[in-house]
């Protein structure tokens, strides 16, 4: 006895096989990749971001460093940062624990980072999360100097004063995503764009809008002299 007989003495009409619906792109329900989850994790992530660094732990801000600096633990950029974070943590904390990290990070801040690695960091000037000093020697950055969150700081950085009469408020202000190419100076009350680049040897006087690209004027191939 077929299914159709079956159905029609049963009073009930044979159902049609349902097709699987198509896609506008001429696909079927089958074969459309499926739906994502919701980014719950993703979203709590994206809002942890934005946060400053002056907001996280420095447990929190010392782990985000270390995988800045290639999860090198030897990086000499990230002893820098290392130091920094901790003069800025010490301020949250209270006597005597204050007074033993201050004696602490006096000592490493003079006598390993500024005279072995030969960077001068000032504790008053603000950087920003995920900063990157790929090489650390010869940088020099000044009090009140602020850095934006994943900058790139390469070697002979400085960034100063334009006169000695400068008040010393008078120094640059770096935006986010910036990279600082070899021998860069910055150089007064500047402001840097977010996603600048300057290229190397370039001394910076003036505001750089944001998304440009700075270099310094090329080198000239001089002849050789006739003999």
């Amino acid at each position: 006895m077929s299914t159709e007989a079956g159905a029609a003495r049963n009073g009930t009409a044979p159902r049609e096989p349902v097709s699987p619906p198509t896609a506008l792109n001429g696909s079927t329900a089958h074969d459309a990749p499926p739906t994502a989850a919701p980014p719950t994790a993703a979203a709590d992530d994206v809002e942890a971001d934005r946060r400053e660094a002056s907001e996280l732990g420095l447990r929190e801000i010392l782990r985000e460093d270390f995988r800045r600096h290639y999860g090198s633990i030897t990086h000499p950029g990230l002893h820098v940062l290392a130091v920094y974070r901790l003069g800025q943590w010490r301020h949250t904390r209270r006597q005597p624990l204050r007074a033993a990290v201050t004696v602490a990070y006096k000592v490493l801040n003079n006598l390993v980072i500024r005279n072995l690695y030969g960077a001068e960091l000032s504790e008053r000037a603000r950087l920003g999360r995920r900063v990157l000093i790929g090489h650390h020697q010869t940088i020099l950055i000044p009090p009140y100097c602020e850095i934006g969150d994943d900058c790139t700081l390469r070697h002979n950085l400085t960034i100063g004063y334009a006169g000695g009469s400068a008040s010393p408020q008078d120094v640059a202000k770096v935006g986010r995503r910036v990279e600082l190419a070899p021998g860069v100076h910055l150089l007064g009350a500047i402001t840097i764009g977010d996603d600048a680049r300057i290229g190397p040897g370039s001394i910076v006087t003036t505001d750089v809008p944001t998304g440009s690209t700075v270099f310094a004027a090329p080198a000239r191939i001089m002849k050789p002299p006739t003999r």
